[in-house]
């Protein structure tokens, strides 16, 4: 919901609609932040009143009398000046001093902000403030009459005049002072630095990104986003943003810059350098005698790997003892006594036969015996009884535990290590990956990842994290595959465990790239390259799917540079490399395209699993299409029948492959103003028929659009366009030219299939038009036949973290003869609301919304329940709703839809597809009264018999008439 905290100069200036003031006016009485700046507000206006007086020559006049300000009502004069008096006293007087001309703190020999400002007057270099230097109130406060005079002639100014100080509550004041202003690099640039103050570091880097994608090389943007990019963790890559800050020159600037960079640059080496000596001792574990081992090497996640390594090197008993100390270390961390108690038992076996086992395991090192070698080995460890740790090392290294799974599970079970157990289940999970069972993997991965966090254990965890996160990236959920990667980054930089570290760091590159957050994907892989640059394998993958992102933003011209350095590596394009090709080569064609192609393709076929060689088909057919339309549709074809493939159910790669498929299909058939056809290909997709009246159709990719109506008679009427080179924005609005809107505005509602990454998207048809999003692929449902049972969710007790503001009381609008359910306060759990939804028919969620940023979409936030407070989409999805219910998600941002090419990713997608047979949700704030007394007013004309679609309209009609200027009824979405 939109926070009341939101509104606060809008109400000081008068200028709220009548609700929300009226909403401030009932929050105030109880939020000390608001208190804080309306006596702020105050202040400044009685100290601006009195220096323009004094200006003028009445100095010695007689004050007018304080008056209640025209927004506020007579009676709460009294109660306001009460609380002026009681909060200015503690938050303002203290700080405010004789004012001066010095806005921007020119004068001081320091800076407060870490950030550059782009604004003349605050861009000159001061050496940043000591962190230990006195409290703020020794400033000198801000010269009101200065700021008044700024508010009238330099807006710009009076933004970065809050900023400078950083003091509360200048961040927000800051960020919509200079959303008035729209864009430019300098003022995209000042955003950034607000932003770094309020921690918000995605938004940051997206704001810096936006000011360089206009002026390359601009300083003060390259510099913010170098903080930013040192806040996510992405030190190297922040460092050479930093270099090309110094490599400008700039006094002061420069100097700073490189020590930032040399800073950054030693700090990692540092770190790098102490992962490898962990390795380096770990080596040195193998070899016989007592060795040296760094101080911290125990306290390494990988350490009790290389003690596992060091015990199945160990020929003799002796030297397992050896061994000893080192076990008891890191049984400490583990809090047992497991390792010590495996030397004591290894130290007991028979090295008369168990050396010789030990010699053949170290023999491996290196090497691949052939097969029939391979088995013989395997067999012998399996019938040595004591000796079944050294089978596991075998197989470890040898990368054979998928094909004797069974072996390793059992000599796991010998060794009773909880290490061993999660390894197990990882290496179970693998296989089932790899046999195409991905729905059972990702079971038997996530109840071993259940077992996390545990000490002593870390090294398994990031592991299963990475394999988790891997797992959700191939099946396109990329909520759940950033949950992961996140996790196990985080915690590998802690450890400081350098080689997990930068495999889970590609894994969220790959989150980013998958959901469209190009500045955050290109700064991840920058990262990536950085850390290891000097390798071409890392260039070729790096610079390839930078393509990729640079292809998705229609920068032709970057996306075939960055294909152009990862070819100059000499190393053939790996598989998604070719699938970049056959993306860019129809843009921006090369001769050598289709050799690139092929040697891509033909070099990647061997380790490509059933589902990828299904998608290797249709890159052909993709690149083809373009060139042999023949050959490319007959391609495209085969792909489709391949993907459908009884063993690959349940496989992402065929179910990739099937949509691009269909979708190079549409826009070929697009290109050729084949427009009937395009609609039996959308048919045959989506497995069911389209209506045969008033339905319109909306597809995209990349730089083309293809739009189809069915108008009331039926007459079909295309558009496609292969001309535009930005990507089609969040608001669709204009979108569809206005001959398809001719043969749809005679229809009383408009059903419109909108395939990803279209689908959820506002603004799609104009307001005075009923439509809905046609969502579901399977057949209409209709609640059954039983009475209804209505749960309604307000109310709800948010845990204090969230920081959230109680919503206005609502009383929930039940139809006669309905089941009455109500959950609020503490029960109103994610569980407790899944457990009633699935037998309801008919659901309000009057809560608060989660925006997740681009990454995600949004979650419902609710009571602390087991596993926390939200609701997201991947737990809807999961449900049934058997009782087909009409969803209203009242609350901020539901529908907001994360980026995807083959399935919607949204709140209302995931409760249509777990069986509701509606969704009214909106894809902007919404404020929480208005919101209640709208939704209600739209069930209610449902229940007199209007479609849900007609109903929307209406009310919104009607509200747009009695509200204007209020438009956040304009973002809410019918789905059905």
């Amino acid at each position: 919901m939109a926070r009341p905290c939101d509104d606060v100069e809008l109400f000081m200036e008068g200028e709220l609609p009548p609700e929300r003031a009226e909403l401030f006016r009932q929050h105030l009485p109880d939020c000390a932040r608001c208190q804080r700046e309306l006596a702020n507000f105050l202040q400044l206006e009685l100290l601006t009143k009195r220096h323009l007086e004094m200006d003028e020559g009445r100095a010695e006049a007689q004050p007018t009398p304080w008056r209640v300000p025209r927004w506020l009502p007579p009676f709460a004069g009294a109660a306001l000046m009460l609380v002026l008096l009681v909060v200015a006293g503690r938050f303002v007087y203290p700080r405010v001093v004789a004012p001066t001309e010095d806005v921007w703190l020119t004068a001081t020999t320091e800076r407060l902000l870490p950030a550059r400002l782009s604004h003349p007057k605050a861009s000159n270099y001061r050496p940043l403030r000591d962190r230990l230097m006195g409290p703020r109130e020794k400033l000198e406060a801000l010269p009101y009459s200065a700021l008044d005079e700024l508010r009238r002639n330099d807006p710009w100014g009076e933004a970065t005049a809050f900023l400078v100080r950083n003091e509360p509550g200048a961040v927000q004041r800051t960020l919509q002072i200079l959303e008035s202003l729209g864009s430019s690099p300098e003022l995209d640039s000042d955003r950034a630095a607000a932003l770094l103050l309020d921690n918000e570091f995605e938004k940051a880097l997206v704001a810096a990104d936006a000011a360089l994608s206009a002026r390359p090389g601009y300083a003060p943007a390259l510099w913010n986003r170098g903080l930013a990019l040192m806040e996510l963790g992405l030190p190297w890559f922040a460092a050479q943003s930093f270099e090309e800050v110094a490599s400008q020159q700039e006094p002061g600037w420069a100097e700073e810059a490189r020590d930032r960079a040399r800073h950054l640059r030693e700090q990692e080496a540092e770190r790098q350098s102490r992962w490898k000596d962990v390795q380096t001792d770990g080596d040195e574990l193998t070899r016989p005698g007592l060795h040296a081992l760094s101080s911290d090497f125990s306290q390494a996640p990988s350490a009790r790997l290389h003690f596992y390594i060091a015990v199945w090197s160990a020929p003799s008993r002796d030297r397992v003892l050896e061994l000893l100390p080192l076990a008891r270390e890191l049984d400490v961390r583990a809090t047992g006594h497991v390792l010590e108690d495996y030397v004591q038992r290894v130290s007991k076996s028979d090295f008369t036969r168990r050396e010789r086992l030990v010699q053949e395991y170290v023999a491996l090192k290196g090497t691949r015996p052939a097969v029939q070698e391979q088995e013989k080995l395997i067999a012998s460890l399996r019938g040595s009884s004591g000796n079944e740790d050294l089978l596991l090392g075998v197989l470890l290294r040898l990368e054979e535990t998928a094909r004797h799974l069974d072996a390793f599970a059992e000599a796991v079970k010998m060794l009773e290590d909880p290490w061993f157990d999660l390894l197990v289940e990882q290496e179970r999970g693998k296989a089932e990956k790899a046999a195409g069972h991905f729905d059972r993997a990702a079971r038997t991965l996530r109840e071993a990842h259940a077992r996390c966090p545990s000490p002593g254990l870390e090294y398994r965890c990031m592991w299963l994290e990475l394999e988790l996160s891997s797992l959700f990236l191939q099946r396109i959920q990329p909520e759940e595959a950033r949950e992961y990667a996140t996790r196990g980054w985080e915690t590998a930089r802690a450890h400081n465990e350098w080689w997990l570290e930068g495999s889970l760091l590609w894994n969220l590159a790959q989150v980013s790239r998958y959901v469209n957050d190009a500045p955050l994907a290109r700064a991840r892989y920058g990262e990536f390259l950085a850390r290891d640059s000097d390798k071409p394998d890392v260039l070729r993958r790096v610079h390839q799917h930078l393509a990729e992102v640079a292809f998705h933003e229609l920068r032709v011209e970057e996306a075939r540079r960055e294909l152009n350095a990862a070819l100059a590596t000499g190393q053939p394009l790996s598989f998604n490399g070719a699938f970049a090709l056959a993306d860019l080569s129809r843009l921006s064609p090369a001769p050598t395209d289709e050799a690139q192609l092929e040697a891509a393709l033909e070099k990647a076929q061997p380790g490509l699993t059933p589902g990828e060689r299904v998608i290797a088909t249709h890159v052909r057919g993709r690149f083809f299409i373009e060139r042999d339309p023949v050959r490319g549709h007959e391609l495209l074809w085969r792909s489709i029948e391949e993907s459908t493939d009884a063993a690959l159910q349940q496989d992402p790669a065929a179910a990739r492959a099937r949509t691009y498929s269909y979708t190079s299909l549409l826009m070929d058939a697009g290109r050729h103003a084949a427009f009937a056809q395009a609609l039996e290909w959308m048919e045959r997709e989506r497995g069911l028929a389209l209506p045969r009246t008033c339905v319109l159709t909306a597809s995209a990719d990349s730089e083309r659009t293809l739009l189809i109506a069915r108008g009331a008679g039926g007459e079909v009427v295309g558009h496609f366009d292969d001309s535009r080179r930005q990507p089609l924005p969040m608001d669709l609005i204009g979108v569809v030219p206005e001959t398809l809107l001719t043969s749809l505005r005679v229809c009383p509602q408009v059903e419109v299939l909108a395939r990803p990454p279209l689908h959820g998207r506002p603004g799609l048809l104009p307001l005075d038009m009923a439509w809905s999003y046609l969502t579901r692929t399977t057949p209409d449902q209709t609640p059954p036949p039983t009475r209804g049972r209505h749960l309604a969710v307000h109310a709800v007790e948010t845990p204090r973290e969230y920081h959230l503001p109680r919503l206005n009381p609502w009383v929930p609008s039940f139809a006669s003869g309905e089941v009455r359910l109500e959950l609020t306060g503490t029960e109103a759990t994610p569980e407790r609301v899944l457990g009633e939804m699935r037998g309801a028919t008919e659901i309000d969620l009057m809560v608060h919304g989660k925006d997740n940023g681009s990454l995600d979409t949004s979650s419902l936030v609710l009571a602390q329940g087991r596993e926390g407070a939200e609701l997201r989409a991947r737990d809807v999805r999961a449900a049934t709703l058997s009782g087909s219910p009409f969803v209203v998600l009242a609350a901020c941002r539901a529908a907001a839809t994360a980026y995807s090419t083959q399935e919607p990713l949204s709140l209302p997608a995931a409760f249509m597809k777990a069986g509701a047979r509606g969704v009214l949700a909106a894809t902007e704030e919404i404020p929480d009264r208005a919101a209640m007394a709208v939704f209600t007013s739209i069930r209610e004309r449902i229940r007199q018999g209007a479609p849900p679609s007609v109903a929307l309209r209406d009310e919104r009609l009607r509200w747009r008439q009695e509200h204007p200027g209020s438009t956040w009824l304009d973002s809410v979405l019918l789905f059905e």
